[in-house]
């Protein structure tokens, strides 16, 4: 290895990781490794990658649930210096072709219930495809991945990376057009570390429930900040809330990520089970908004619900906790000490004055560097080193970024704008109701009126007036919206809402 880059993850890799060695790093089905244990084999997968020809700058996408395998293909990736790509096992066989089309990888490291997928999948790849592995499944791996993890497990002669070179290309949300491939660097993952570190301390020994999966950006940026501190991983690909509530009990978890709506699905099973949730020190979210009343509720059993704002452009904007108050609960809490935020007029570019809503922009040492092969997706979003969320909202007087929605998700009734974000926010107070989504439709008289759709907890009885006279007393009358109730809301691979599809449904009854 050449002269080392120390601000890099790779370095972080190359020395963190073995600062915790007699720590269990992760607990996965029947195995339980130490960080020793982890270090060599992600050493012994790194040396059988570049003796396969994998080199710095090739793709390796992953497909694979959660469980230790992935993860040790996803820092042995990188420590070569190779571009770690996540792929989301909810797609479609053709998005995923499009997706690892796009990417073009060397290597596809996939669970064993994907096979008879990627055997639609892989043929597209046969020009550029030097390793396919299948991995197994979260309690037990295979004998071909298992093949390659024979080596010395001494630390592998690897290329130096560079604080611009990437190190993951993530696939956007979007709730329409075809996902854009974001280049994260290591310089800006090894920042957000640090960063991250710095405000949290290191968490040694802190037992980290992983359901999440792993290939959102938050089930990443966890893995990441934890292994680098001594964090230990019980990983799961099961989803089953009351399956995981028996695995906090049984394995003293102290804390764990999810998106809001399975935090909402938690709780409706504890209440039901009643198992021992005690050892929970916090609990985070992120993602999408996260209701106040859903803070609350967790705080009333004892457990703090802390969430954050961001993006996968982005990586981490803010966060709040419940020191911060109740009252900002609501909010997005307060940026990142290295992060800048700006409320902007989205027209102009004009800076507005504090507690005037625009359109948030931020800086910082994290942000993406660019779509790849989208050079015109890139300049709409960043300019002049700022990024551009597209998310509407203010920041008060306290400094709380406090978000209002999404600039094409604004509802304009007769000139007047209304803010979907702060209906949601009361409906959701309603007592029996799960989730909703509200969206602007179509008025002949005033452009534009909101319409709810909401899913009930299974509450019986609830009605349309019932929600309504709700809502009267504590919203405008123009904020009014029409109701439905719905089983299900429809969600993208990151179970974020398709707001657009509600749309077309409201338009289409």
């Amino acid at each position: 290895m050449g002269d080392e880059n120390m601000e890099t993850l790779q370095h972080l890799i190359l020395h963190d990781i073995s600062n915790s060695e007699e720590i269990e790093a992760v607990k996965s089905g029947a195995y339980t490794l130490t960080y020793a244990e982890y270090r060599k084999r992600i050493n012994q997968l790194a040396q059988a990658l570049l003796d396969k020809g994998i080199k710095k700058g090739d793709r390796v996408a992953m497909l694979c649930k959660n469980g230790h395998a992935a993860s040790i293909v996803m820092f042995a990736a990188l420590e070569i210096g190779a571009v770690v790509v996540p792929v989301s096992w909810q797609l479609t066989p053709y998005e995923m072709k499009g997706i690892l089309a796009a990417c073009e990888p060397k290597a596809v490291f996939y669970s064993t219930e994907f096979k008879e997928i990627m055997e639609e999948v892989l043929p597209a790849l046969a020009s550029s495809l030097k390793l396919k592995v299948v991995t197994g499944t979260a309690a037990e791996t295979t004998p071909e991945f298992d093949a390659l993890l024979t080596g010395s497990g001494d630390t592998p002669d690897v290329e130096t990376v560079s604080e611009n070179d990437t190190a993951l290309l993530m696939f956007t949300s979007g709730t329409t057009g075809n996902p854009k491939r974001c280049m994260i660097t290591h310089g800006g993952i090894y920042n957000y570390v640090n960063a991250t570190l710095a405000y949290t301390g290191r968490m040694q020994h802190v037992r980290f429930l992983a359901c999440h999966p792993n290939y959102h950006t938050s089930a990443i940026i966890c893995q990441m900040v934890g292994t680098m501190s001594g964090t230990t991983f019980i990983m799961t690909d099961n989803q089953d809330p009351v399956e995981n509530l028996k695995l906090i009990e049984k394995e003293k978890i102290q804390t764990v990520m999810a998106l809001p709506v399975y935090y909402t699905y938690l709780l409706k099973a504890w209440e039901t089970h009643q198992t021992d949730m005690s050892s929970i020190v916090y609990m985070m979210t992120g993602g999408t908004k996260v209701p106040s009343s859903l803070i609350q509720q967790y705080l009333d059993i004892g457990i703090p619900l802390m969430h954050g704002y961001g993006s996968t452009e982005a990586w981490g904007i803010s966060s709040w906790n419940p020191q911060m108050g109740m009252d900002k609960a609501a909010s997005a809490g307060k940026p990142m000490e290295e992060v800048d935020v700006r409320v902007v007029d989205p027209e102009t570019g004009e800076v507005l004055p504090q507690g005037s809503i625009g359109e948030v922009v931020v800086t910082s040492p994290f942000l993406f560097k660019g779509y790849e092969g989208n050079e015109e997706a890139t300049r709409k979003v960043l300019k002049d080193g700022w990024f551009h969320t597209g998310d509407s909202g203010y920041v008060d007087e306290d400094g709380f970024i406090f978000i209002t929605g999404r600039y094409k998700d604004v509802i304009i009734y007769g000139g007047d704008n209304i803010y979907p974000d702060q209906i949601e926010e009361v409906i959701q107070q309603v007592p029996g109701i799960l989730e909703t989504a509200v969206v602007g439709i179509p008025d002949p008289l005033y452009g534009e009126k909101p319409k709810a759709f909401i899913v009930t907890n299974g509450r019986e009885g609830l009605t349309e007036e019932e929600v309504t006279r709700f809502l009267q007393e504590r919203l405008a009358a123009f904020k009014i919206p029409e109701i439905e109730f719905v089983s299900e809301l429809p969600k993208n691979n990151l179970g974020k809402v398709r707001k657009d599809v509600l749309r077309k449904q409201a338009v289409r009854s």
